[in-house]
């Protein structure tokens, strides 16, 4: 499930076994991403189901590196754009 503010991020829920971690999205790094390939930059729900893998695997990694709730952001999914 995703929740979307239009306005700042969309918000996932992945789970560390049991234990649910709710994980963000911010709104620019969608927008950028979207930027980038092209596409409409207002649709950021189409953008995250079309980036969906790269975005929970970043949010991965930032859980394991100690990010009690992971965000991610621009630099990390358009980096160098």
């Amino acid at each position: 499930m995703i929740v979307v503010d239009p306005r700042s991020v969309i918000s996932f829920v992945m789970f560390d076994g049991l234990k649910p971690m709710i994980c963000k999205v911010d709104r620019d790094a969608l927008v950028g991403r979207a930027t980038v390939d092209g596409i409409d930059e207002t649709d950021i729900s189409a953008t995250y189901d079309r980036h969906r893998e790269a975005i929970q695997a970043i949010a991965s990694r930032n859980y394991d590196a100690r990010q009690a709730s992971p965000i991610v952001t621009t630099y990390q999914l358009t980096p160098f754009s």
